[in-house]
């Protein structure tokens, strides 16, 4: 987990923090009805090439990449990247199972893939700066 780059989102963010949601499924996400229904502004990207297209003069908080299995995880962590390279400052972050957490996800963070952990992760990961499920593994606090 970045610290300077989570301790500076939060300087800015005063309440729940936009999100631009993306999944390797073309469908919509049943989280992005749930984050919506808790309180959260949240945009839905599609699929995790539609992230460029909305990142595109819109500015968001956060970005989540939902990985519904270890076989999205190698596009995942290439749409993470672009986004990093497209803006270095930008908090990306992953919705995945706990079974993913050794599979090789590169981010800001991890958070639950869970229609009742995951407003409530984002929360207490924004509030304190406590990470969701884990920092991704390999990456220690920097600053």
């Amino acid at each position: 987990m970045n610290v300077a780059l989570t301790r500076d989102l939060m300087g800015r963010i005063t309440g729940n923090p936009s999100i631009l949601l993306a999944s390797d499924k073309q469908r919509e996400s049943s989280l992005q009805r749930v984050l919506r229904d808790e309180g959260f502004e949240v945009a839905f990207a599609g699929d995790y090439a539609g992230i460029s297209r909305m990142l595109d003069g819109q500015d968001f908080d956060v970005v989540l990449l939902e990985v519904s299995g270890e076989d999205a995880v190698e596009d995942a962590v290439a749409a993470a990247l672009w986004v990093k390279r497209a803006r270095a400052g930008q908090f990306v972050g992953y919705v995945a199972d706990s079974s993913l957490l050794t599979s090789g996800l590169a981010g800001d963070g991890v958070f639950p893939r869970s229609k009742t952990g995951l407003p409530a992760a984002l929360r207490r990961f924004f509030a304190d700066g406590e990470p969701g499920l884990s920092a991704p593994a390999g990456r220690e606090p920097q600053g």
